[in-house]
């Protein structure tokens, strides 16, 4: 991995309390790569948690959840949740997407380049309980 570009942090990133250096360390654990990339990757740029169980299958449901909030923690990732009213039993309301910070950060240092995590992301094969996950709105998207 290349040093990060810590030279012109931007006004979001001063005040929101990403550091480069510590965002891009947190990166050293394979798991919480692959879940960045997984949320690059999702069509929405903001799976579910059971989406993030799905690409991680040989990862246990609270490891995954031990690493979203470290991934929080650093600033990388946020979590957005949708009203729950109409939602069908077993739909997910909780998302999580990377910060406006984090893809600053890795456009500065050519990291997670969405169409290459989309085109990879695309070729997964999906259950019909991981479609119909999928499909399911989000609150409001930025990537």
């Amino acid at each position: 991995m290349s040093r990060p570009d810590a030279a012109s942090l931007s006004q979001a990133e001063k005040t929101g309390g990403l550091n480069p250096i510590t965002a891009l360390s947190v990166l050293d654990d394979t798991t919480r790569a692959n879940i960045i990339g997984a949320i690059v990757g999702h069509p929405k740029g903001a799976p579910s948690k059971k989406e993030l169980e799905y690409y991680n299958p040989s990862v246990a449901a609270s490891t995954i959840t031990d690493h979203l909030i470290r991934l929080e923690e650093a600033g990388l990732v946020e979590a957005i949740e949708r009203d729950r009213e109409g939602l069908e039993r077993g739909q997910p309301y909780r998302f999580f997407q990377l910060t406006d910070a984090a893809r600053e950060l890795f456009d500065r240092n050519n990291l997670f380049e969405p169409d290459a995590y989309r085109e990879l992301f695309a070729e997964v094969e999906k259950t019909d309980e991981i479609e119909a996950a999928e499909a399911v709105d989000r609150p409001y998207k930025r990537n």
